[in-house]
């Protein structure tokens, strides 16, 4: 198993809103991916890798932009949706790490709702600790 393949099981593991998370290239290629049995993925794995693609340039901007401005290192993106959130966190130099979090609320209420919180402290945890295996 690798380290990628251990932080994939990690994050189902810790929380079960995770629905589906993949790790892929900075060309878009995904790699090791894992979905929940329960769930049914709400974005075709076509458009996931078309986000990759998206997400691997953007961060390079985001590189930049830290460099520049003395922001320090740029640590996730959320995107949020109304049923669900997509994270991406680079993982190093060469992939990214994206997951999907369920977005809608626990209970229906008549109060709006912009979605869950989601925990990244716990998810950059398990990301750090995973990354310190070579």
């Amino acid at each position: 198993m690798t380290r990628y393949e251990k932080l994939l099981d990690m994050l189902m593991d810790f929380n079960n809103t995770i629905r589906f998370a993949a790790i892929s290239d900075t060309s878009g290629k995904i790699l090791w991916h894992s979905k929940r049995n329960d769930v049914e993925i709400k974005i075709p794995l076509s458009e996931t890798k078309k986000t990759l693609v998206r997400e691997a340039d953007e961060w390079v901007e985001r590189c930049k932009l830290e460099e520049k401005n003395n922001l320090g290192r740029a640590m996730y993106h959320i995107t949020s949706f109304k049923k669900i959130k997509r994270i991406t966190i680079p993982i190093d130099a060469f992939h990214l790490l994206l997951i999907s979090v369920d977005n809608e609320p626990l209970k229906k209420s008549k109060k709006k709702s912009y979605g869950r919180l989601v925990e990244m402290g716990k998810i950059m945890s398990i990301v750090d600790f995973v990354n310190t295996f070579e």
